[in-house]
């Protein structure tokens, strides 16, 4: 997918410049197409005006040079925001302890989704949450999307 050739493209580029690549998405909306890139700085977390303008120029430039998008689109860049996708492995680390929602690809216990509060990652490399009746482990692969729990999030001051 060309989400995942600019994903792999913009990765160390960004992360040289000192920032976490979330996430890429191309999308079209109402009819444009729109590159969407969340990033936050590698040394706090965060992620301001100031860095969403300074990374816009400097991604515009790096896909001018490589051109994977051979049509125009908008190109948009943002933090992850306060319901912060998961898209990671290394995710499920840096945010232990906070609250999370993980909808898997297929159902396990009879449900797809679980919230729970995030417990790292196992010797394994299985993402550990404890939900209020289990504590389960799942397999990164299982997993089809997860975000932090934004309205928890809020109201634990635990937005990072």
């Amino acid at each position: 997918m060309i989400d995942e050739q600019i994903r792999d493209f913009l990765f160390l580029r960004l992360k040289n410049l000192g920032y976490h690549l979330i996430r890429v998405k191309l999308m079209n909306i109402s009819g444009k197409k729109t590159l969407q890139i969340m990033a936050e700085r590698i040394k706090d977390k965060k992620m301001d005006v100031e860095d969403c303008t300074f990374l816009s120029r400097e991604i515009s430039t790096l896909l001018d040079i490589d051109d994977p998008i051979k049509s125009s689109y908008v190109l948009e860049v943002s933090s992850g925001g306060l319901a912060r996708p998961l898209t990671y492995i290394e995710d499920y680390e840096s945010f232990k302890y906070n609250k999370a929602k993980i909808v898997l690809k297929d159902k396990f216990l009879g449900k797809k989704i679980y919230k729970g509060f995030l417990q790292g990652v196992d010797k394994n490399g299985d993402i550990l949450l404890e939900t209020e009746e289990h504590e389960l482990k799942f397999n990164f692969l299982e997993i089809e999307k997860a975000n932090i729990d934004a309205n928890w999030a809020i109201e634990n001051n635990q937005v990072k």
